[in-house]
């Protein structure tokens, strides 16, 4: 008995992995400027899925919190929302990008600099009501702010 318990678990394993990676999202050009501990950062990303699905939240252990924010006029701070969801259209990509809309990070708990990871999940949600998490690794890449190490 023992034997085929044990002969089941990597089929079991496999089984898993295959229904856990048959996410219909994929993460790409995921990367942040570095930011100063205590700071809010904006992350950008380019989001490809084959159905519509909506982005609905995101974690990381490094910020206190993330927001989804959209921005209505580029270059007016003032007109940034932070939103529950996002859509995320079937069969495109969508590009939360650079003066755009874009993942905030609330209350950065250590200064990130070029080359650290930044583990992220997103949280999305399909039109059936099916949820799934997506992870990515964020690039911090860019100037450093004043005081950063070398």
């Amino acid at each position: 008995m023992h034997a085929l318990i044990r002969s089941l678990v990597p089929v079991c394993a496999l089984a898993f992995a295959s229904v856990a990676s048959a996410a219909p999202v994929a993460l790409s050009s995921v990367w942040m400027r570095p930011a100063a501990a205590g700071a809010d950062a904006r992350v950008y990303v380019d989001i490809k899925s084959d159905v519509n699905v909506d982005l609905v939240g995101a974690t990381t252990a490094l910020a206190k919190k993330i927001d989804i924010v959209h921005v209505k006029t580029i270059g007016d701070p003032a007109s940034e929302t932070v939103v529950r969801k996002y859509a995320v259209p079937g069969g495109t990509t969508t590009r939360l990008a650079y003066l755009g809309d874009h993942l905030r990070l609330v209350g950065i708990k250590r200064a990130l600099n070029n080359g650290d990871p930044v583990p992220i999940k997103l949280r999305f949600v399909d039109a059936a009501g099916k949820r799934f998490e997506v992870t990515a690794d964020v690039v911090v890449r860019g100037l450093t702010f004043p005081g950063a190490r070398p």
